[in-house]
């Protein structure tokens, strides 16, 4: 990784066009230096001088490159595929929130629904954006709904009364959205004849397989791979919590620049109701 920034990437970075970072150059209001002809911007005085045109409070204790919140089985894979070397802590998109929150890793996944607009987890970030340099970027949408063993009766959430079902953990964002759903359904959660509480996404649908449960909440993937029945219940956004340092340091780079090869898109097409046609795309930018 490079100590300097190019103009593009400082561009990027402040969301600007190069010709605008060429003025600030110019004028000297902006850290650069001039070698063989081409501006070169110290990264770390870049990050400064953003914190403080913004009136933040320079944080100098750097983040651990750590991944939080949310499992995804397709992000899982390519933190590993790209040979990005970033360590990964799962436990759920608010469990992963609060600990980004607390400067305890460089990006956070999540996928909780918002309760007052239609959409997905700007209401959950929203206002952490507004006085902190992170990003909201896409990276998935995921059909998610009842995985149900094959030859199960359930057709909808209204069924599950009395059926043995594996529950997510608090601080899980698919529990969250299927405490709503039953309570939108009528169903009181002491009807259901909890099991066990699976920690992931994978650990969910596996105990379905085994025979351990007749449903869990999972995602429309995993009942294909294993060839069990599925209730879709809504189509929900996966996105990526990042800090904007991060964002341009070399482990978050290899990670997006491997969603851009064969071996990616090969991957996703094994993962049913798995759209990544947005991966990528900025939702919502922090402040400057």
């Amino acid at each position: 990784m490079s100590e300097f920034l190019t103009t593009k990437e400082v561009a990027d970075l402040l969301r600007l066009k190069e010709r605008k970072v060429y003025d600030l150059a110019a004028r000297n209001e902006i850290p650069c230096i001039k070698a063989t002809g081409k501006l070169l911007f110290p990264r770390s005085d870049i990050h400064l001088w953003i914190q403080q045109k913004g009136g933040i409070a320079v944080e100098t204790q750097p983040r651990p490159a750590v991944i939080l919140g949310s499992h995804d089985p397709v992000f899982e894979w390519a933190i590993s595929a790209s040979g990005c070397g970033l360590p990964a802590f799962f436990n759920g998109s608010i469990d992963g929130f609060e600990r980004y929150q607390r400067r305890e890793g460089i990006a956070c996944g999540v996928h909780v629904e918002n309760t007052a607009s239609a959409g997905w987890n700007t209401e959950l970030v929203g206002g952490y954006l507004k006085k902190t340099q992170s990003v909201l970027m896409h990276w998935a949408k995921r059909d998610r709904g009842l995985i149900i063993r094959s030859n199960s009766a359930i057709k909808g959430i209204q069924d599950l009364a009395g059926k043995r079902f594996v529950s997510r953990q608090q601080g899980a964002a698919s529990q969250l959205l299927f405490e709503r759903q039953l309570s939108d359904a009528g169903v009181s959660s002491d009807t259901l004849d909890s099991v066990r509480v699976a920690r992931n996404e994978t650990e969910a649908a596996l105990s379905i397989v085994e025979g351990d449960a007749d449903a869990t909440f999972g995602l429309r993937s995993f009942a294909d791979r294993y060839r069990l029945g599925f209730v879709p219940v809504c189509v929900e956004d996966f996105d990526l919590l990042i800090d904007r340092h991060a964002y341009f340091d070399s482990g978050i780079q290899i990670l997006l620049q491997f969603t851009a090869t064969e071996d990616f898109k090969t991957e996703v097409e094994r993962y049913r109701g798995y759209d990544v046609s947005g991966l990528g795309q900025v939702r919502m930018n922090g402040c400057l």
